[in-house]
């Protein structure tokens, strides 16, 4: 059997667009979430929002369509030409795409402050501590005084499991995933092999790992970050849901840049 190693950019395209097109209900999922970050982060038509990791560009096309102006990056070059072609395709004005590190986004984007960061798609923790860390920080440095940072993450819960191993069937081939929890480091690890229809055995170059953080953990790091705590839920339904015993599908937390001026004149 013939076998062919990828790097992140092959797998990017193939978990971000092929795999996302096969999951049910993903469209209406997108739009209850972006419909969800619009009131969270009271977003209106004319502010700037950088989407870090955007992936396909699915939700940054989504917001300029509301009229917001957006600005996606990701490190996969074939993700940002897909996600430019797409915005033409579909006649979407307002949303651009770049390729960049979510750990320097200025390097890309330049210095003009955005209201409002995200990351979505439980795309925050993937790097070791000091590059989770130079995300955030890089976050406070691109969101202007009173801006907000959302991260869209797993349930912490759902992430710490014992060894698994599944498959699927898609495009023709199917795809072998196996996945599993040390409590340790607090790192979920997984690989993945992908058979397609031609019959070649596509692998990953190195294993997956995923910074699983608890709320406690993330209030520390937005702290730590300059963006304290605003608020934290647990769905991306709308009224927005406190996170916590009795809403755990999600963890969305959302940190808030201090605005001197203002926040002084509320203290009065």
């Amino acid at each position: 059997m013939k076998e062919i190693t990828h790097d992140w950019n092959w797998w990017a395209y193939f978990f971000r667009v092929t795999h996302r097109k096969t999951i049910p209900r993903i469209e209406r999922y997108d739009d209850e979430l972006v419909a969800f970050i619009v009131e969270a982060l009271d977003l209106r038509p004319g502010e700037r929002v950088l989407d870090l990791g955007c992936g396909s560009g699915v939700h940054a096309l989504r917001l300029a369509q509301r009229g917001i102006q957006v600005v996606g990056l990701d490190v996969a070059p074939r993700l940002v030409e897909y996600a430019t072609e797409l915005a033409a395709q579909e006649g979407v004005e307002g949303a651009t795409f770049v390729v960049g590190d979510m750990r320097d986004p200025q390097a890309a984007v330049g210095d003009q402050p955005f209201k409002a960061v995200i990351v979505l798609g439980a795309t925050f923790g993937f790097f070791d501590e000091a590059g989770n860390r130079a995300i955030l920080a890089s976050a406070a440095r691109m969101l202007a005084p009173g801006g907000q940072l959302l991260l869209e993450l797993t349930d912490p819960v759902t992430l710490m499991l014992p060894h698994e191993t599944w498959w699927s069937e898609i495009d023709g081939g199917y795809l072998l995933m196996e996945a599993g929890y040390d409590p340790a480091t607090c790192v979920r690890h997984g690989t993945w092999r992908y058979l397609d229809r031609e019959g070649t055995m596509n692998v990953c170059a190195e294993p997956e790992r995923i910074r699983v953080y608890s709320l406690p953990e993330l209030r520390t790091l937005l702290a730590e970050a300059g963006l304290p705590l605003r608020a934290a839920y647990g769905s991306t339904r709308l009224p927005p849901r406190t996170y916590g015993e009795r809403h755990h599908d999600r963890l969305i937390v959302v940190g808030r840049k201090p605005h001197p001026e203002f926040d002084e004149a509320h203290e009065r």
